[in-house]
């Protein structure tokens, strides 16, 4: 679903995705439910709908309000970022770039609890001078302050995914210089407070508020997931930074002597089986000499095929993208996504050719690495369009550590 864009500053956008309106007719309706049940002589059905529907929406438009605040901390901390949109409770900021050091990353993480403790106090302090005698108001006025307490609190809970999460790892990473180190810690305490605020949400929703208790179940939900996806993470980071390509097999290169003509050549191209046997190596008594494409059959006449001989074609070797043999499993695929094809040659130290690297051969590495080896028949299924398998986004990956700053 295509989201909303509300406005623009500092040259980024910012959007509100369709579920915002679903978020703020849920919250506006358990308002109103509660009302209904607790002060039915108090407010009607029509005064109970104001103040369902008016409390959500300020509350919504506050979130839009902090997250502005922490867009300006954010930048003058060198981050860049895309786009903001905001879904549910919260917002998704698509970054460029994150901020590499710890005390910017603390600064980051306190301007939303902070700007929903001075909302709040702010509001409250409204509602207690207000000489209105107008209720509705005030009651519109005391939610918001306290639902915006209550975010603020919510919202400094140590899970990876929250600013509390983010401002522990920042502290740690501050103190002890350790960057990685603030992660793992993190990551440790991440999975046992989400399981247990989903079930004290669950408790909360059952038995004293649905609202309060729907936001920590969701929010322990998001938790949750962030801690499997965080444990993923750092075992594919790992893996991409660690391995290297020397410890994958390599496909064959196909080979073809210098001096060979058209017909044989012809006869090899009628044998390939994969996209990369379109590229023929030559050699040269034992030696090495250069590389030539299937096409070039096309450029001389059938009658010629059995006078012309490839070595007349040949390219040289260093005009073939290529990494060496002892090069990190990151930057590898880097070099390959700069492919129109999605392979690269592998030499070793003495820029003599080992073979042939692609990205089903990567992503089965990392898959196994994983501890997810798949059948021989399903593989030889999946593993003819050089796509990383399962649909593994390791370029995307890559680029994230990118992003986080932890490689370079």
């Amino acid at each position: 679903m295509r989201s909303l864009q509300i406005f623009k500053i500092w040259g980024i956008p910012f959007n509100i995705h369709p579920y915002w309106f679903a978020i703020l007719f849920l919250f506006s309706w358990s308002i109103t439910n509660q009302i209904n049940l607790n002060f039915s002589e108090i407010y009607n059905i029509k005064e109970a709908w104001l103040i369902g529907f008016f409390t959500s929406f300020f509350l919504l438009s506050s979130i839009v309000i902090h997250e502005v605040f922490h867009t300006f901390v954010s930048l003058n901390q060198g981050v860049k970022i895309k786009n903001i949109t905001f879904y549910f409770l919260g917002a998704i900021l698509q970054i460029e770039k994150d901020c590499q050091t710890a005390l910017g990353n603390i600064k980051i993480s306190l301007v939303r609890p902070l700007s929903c403790f001075t909302t709040a106090l702010i509001l409250i302090y409204i509602g207690n001078l207000s000489q209105s005698k107008e209720q509705i108001v005030i009651n519109i006025i005391i939610r918001v302050a306290i639902l915006n307490l209550f975010f603020g609190c919510l919202s400094l809970i140590p899970i990876g995914s929250l600013d509390g999460g983010k401002l522990l790892k920042s502290i740690i990473w501050y103190f002890s210089g350790s960057k990685n180190k603030g992660r793992s810690f993190l990551n440790k305490i991440n999975l046992y407070l989400s399981i247990g605020a989903f079930i004290f949400g669950i408790i909360i929703l059952f038995n004293f508020s649905f609202y309060y208790g729907l936001l920590i179940s969701f929010f322990g939900l998001i938790g949750i997931n962030s801690s499997k996806s965080e444990s993923q993470f750092f075992r594919m980071e790992k893996i991409l930074k660690v391995s290297k390509v020397s410890e994958i097999k390599l496909k064959p290169l196909r080979k073809i002597e210098f001096n060979s003509s058209f017909v044989e050549l012809n006869k090899l191209v009628k044998n390939k089986k994969d996209s990369y046997e379109k590229y023929l190596f030559l050699t040269n008594n034992g030696r090495w000499d250069g590389f030539i494409n299937e096409n070039v059959l096309k450029s001389v006449s059938i009658k010629k095929w059995d006078r012309t001989f490839v070595g007349d074609f040949k390219k040289p070797l260093n005009s073939f993208r290529s990494v060496y043999s002892n090069t990190e499993l990151w930057k590898t695929i880097e070099s390959i996504e700069k492919t129109s094809e999605g392979f690269v040659l592998v030499l070793n130290a003495s820029d003599i050719p080992l073979g042939i690297i692609d990205r089903s051969k990567i992503g089965y590495f990392v898959l196994n690495k994983l501890g997810l080896n798949l059948p021989s028949e399903i593989v030889s299924k999946i593993d003819n369009k050089n796509q990383y398998p399962l649909g593994i986004e390791l370029p995307r990956i890559v680029n994230l550590m990118k992003t986080k700053g932890d490689i370079e």
